[in-house]
């Protein structure tokens, strides 16, 4: 029987607290299905979204999501910077910092995967999941 793959429909979700949900729980069954142990932080005021381990360490993820396509190349944008909200303050914009995370998990509306070690990532405000993150790509829902 051939799957069929069905969008997400990341756009249509109320608010982006929604869309970021149904990114958690893709994240969340992705990782357990692939070995990890996870667990979800207490509280949403942290860089990281989720922390993994892999039976020998742990590693803290933030889980982006997409249904924009850039109009020039047609790849996915993620947008890295958190504006406003409860973790930069009103008015202002927290850029993206590898630092802070080990891996972006990324979820675009077509189902597309990628668990990209942030070391690898050197934007700070969108990141476009072009040929350069082609080897990141995980899986497909």
């Amino acid at each position: 029987m051939q799957r069929t793959i069905r969008p997400l429909l990341l756009r249509q979700q109320k608010n982006s607290k929604l869309q970021g949900d149904i990114g958690l729980a893709v994240a969340i069954g992705w990782l357990c299905g692939n070995g990890y142990s996870v667990a979800i932080p207490l509280t949403d005021s942290h860089d990281y979204d989720l922390v993994i381990h892999d039976g020998k360490r742990f590693y803290s993820v933030q889980v982006k999501t997409t249904y924009y396509r850039r109009p020039e190349t047609g790849n996915y944008s993620v947008n890295l910077r958190v504006s406003g909200g409860n973790r930069s303050g009103t008015g202002k914009v927290k850029l993206f910092n590898p630092e802070t995370v080990d891996y972006v998990f990324a979820v675009t509306e077509e189902g597309h995967l990628y668990f990209i070690p942030s070391k690898m990532i050197t934007a700070r405000n969108s990141l476009s999941l072009c040929e350069k993150y082609a080897e990141y790509r995980v899986d497909h829902l």
